[in-house]
């Protein structure tokens, strides 16, 4: 009996395995950036979720990785769970792509010429598509390899006896064979464990028979990832995780009674398949592609009209919680950061969070003026709002930090520095309100000071017009309008003029003797500058968001 070359399995196992990581990262770089703006019109088509599910999924290589990132959209409201579940169908459909070329046989001819043609774009090309498309290349190239050194090196296994009783047992097992499929997954990924089956039925080891249910547990397996994600995550990316999981085991429930009338189909129907796909290996490995196909398509037909009720039961498996939560970021997830347009819209949201925190506290800043003496309970909201604030700019930028800038774009290294630049204005404006402004209270509040009825209606009327302002800025940031961004500019330049318009009032005031201007003067006129500043950083945070 002919020797198995064990360094060859595992060399090309560790092949196949570096190529999909490679191709991943590759297609992450070339498609990411343009996730966002496929996803906003997407909403209230359920087809078009489910084809942007399959278009995701092929370019991360995994229907797991695509969960992940929906649990985040999700959790950042970008979608709907509704329109969530769609996308995963899709994402279910993406899966084939990849399986489907692993059992083109052919191919590994071509994966050393492939490997040196993407060895030298990555090499010869410092940035930019072709960059990264020679990374996919290179990941692909190696994944063919990888298989064609292990169905090379399995074809010994058809000679030993042991090896033979092992994979009998399998095919006399199915439900033993079912759950070494769900465990292969949640270790390899769905993708891998179909590719190592291709890789043994090239080689002569595996029938039909064994496959079919190795085929049904790598598509439970492989929610598992989004699963444990799930767990980490509020109730709402929980709900998404537990959603992918029940499709999956409600179909292969359904699909299990009857593998073996599957089997019979399948082997009858590879060979008039190959019309339509004369690439697909009529074998048993083109017959495992098939049954992925299969199995995939039609739970899509089924559940795409049933999501109503798939999204009922993980919402009643999985109900809002009633008690309130430790106070820390609500939307930046750890899994995100290997796409960077999820990160950054993950971080997107975190910041427009952190500017409800700082407009809150912009509101309260004219009340605890106000107040005087009684003003001891907004000061004490005042700093209490500024913690939560230094908490979440300081999560934003060290979530930031962990992207790592060698695998951006220039564009998408421009709208990191961006999100950093605009988490920090917004910190800085809480920082000026929870110590300048409170400083300026406790300072009246010791003095007694009363403002005149003019000196006060002056700095109620510019407090207003920058907390329009700062409500503007908001909308900008959610909505990215222009014509905001038009009109905001035109309000900041009337308040710059409107700021020395009330200075000159005051001054007004002063030489007409008015004891109250006197009392309050240093105040007053510090008040309108700590404002002044606050509408120029909202300026800022504005022009710095053309970036996003």
């Amino acid at each position: 009996m002919e020797t198995i070359h064990w360094s060859f399995l595992f060399g090309g196992f560790t092949f196949f395995f570096f190529g999909l990581t490679q191709a991943r990262l590759g297609l992450e770089a070339l498609a990411g950036g343009r996730m966002r703006t496929i996803l906003g019109k997407i909403a209230s088509n359920r087809i078009l979720a489910l084809l942007f599910g399959a278009f995701v999924t092929i370019m991360l290589q995994s229907s797991g990785a695509t969960s992940v990132m929906l649990i985040s959209f999700v959790e950042s409201q970008l979608l709907t769970l509704t329109q969530a579940i769609a996308v995963l169908l899709g994402a279910d459909i993406g899966t084939t792509f990849t399986v489907f070329l692993l059992s083109i046989r052919h191919m590994s001819d071509y994966s050393l010429t492939v490997i040196f043609i993407g060895f030298l774009m990555q090499g010869l090309i410092r940035r930019g598509r072709l960059k990264y498309f020679g990374r996919v290349l290179l990941g692909f190239g190696f994944v063919f390899y990888g298989m064609s050194l292990m169905s090379d090196a399995a074809l010994p296994l058809k000679e030993s006896a042991s090896a033979q009783e092992v994979l009998s047992f399998f095919a006399d097992n199915p439900l033993v064979t079912l759950l070494v499929g769900i465990v292969f997954s949640i270790v390899l990924h769905s993708a891998g464990t179909l590719g190592v089956a291709i890789a043994l039925a090239f080689s002569g080891n595996l029938t039909l028979e064994t496959a079919l249910p190795l085929v049904l547990g790598a598509n439970i397996g492989t929610c598992v990832t989004a699963l444990m994600c799930g767990l980490h995550s509020n109730y709402e990316g929980r709900r998404v995780a537990i959603a992918h999981i029940l499709s999956k085991m409600i179909a292969v429930c359904l699909v299990f009674p009857f593998l073996p009338t599957l089997t019979t189909f399948i082997q009858e129907t590879s060979f008039s398949i190959r019309a339509f796909l004369p690439k697909l290996d009529p074998g048993v490995p083109g017959q495992i592609v098939m049954a992925h196909i299969l199995f995939n398509g039609a739970l899509a037909l089924f559940f795409l009209p049933l999501i109503a009720p798939l999204r009922w039961l993980s919402e009643k498996l999985i109900p809002e919680p009633k008690e309130l939560e430790e106070f820390r970021p609500k939307y930046l997830d750890a899994a995100a950061l290997h796409v960077p347009a999820l990160a950054f819209a993950q971080v997107k949201q975190e910041i427009l969070r952190l500017g409800g925190f700082v407009q809150q506290q912009l509101k309260k800043s004219l009340k605890m003026l106000s107040r005087g003496v009684n003003a001891y309970d907004e000061i004490e909201e005042m700093g209490q709002e500024d913690d939560k604030i230094d908490e979440l700019e300081k999560a934003i930028r060290f979530y930031l930090a962990k992207i790592s800038v060698e695998n951006l774009s220039e564009e998408e290294a421009r709208r990191q520095l961006a999100l950093l630049t605009i988490g920090q204005d917004f910190e800085e404006i809480g920082d000026t309100l929870s110590k300048e402004m409170v400083a300026l209270a406790k300072k009246k509040a010791e003095r007694h000071g009363i403002f005149s009825d003019a000196g006060w209606n002056d700095l109620k009327s510019f407090h207003k017009s920058v907390c329009e302002n700062f409500e503007l800025a908001m909308e900008i940031l959610t909505h990215a309008a222009p014509e905001l961004k038009e009109r905001l500019q035109e309000h900041v330049k009337s308040i710059e003029r409107k700021e020395q318009q009330l200075r000159q009032s005051h001054l007004n005031r002063l030489s007409q003797g008015l004891k109250e201007s006197f009392d309050t003067s240093s105040i007053h006129l510090d008040v309108l500058s700590t404002l002044g500043r606050i509408n120029g950083k909202i300026s800022h945070i504005v022009h710095v968001a053309e970036e996003l």
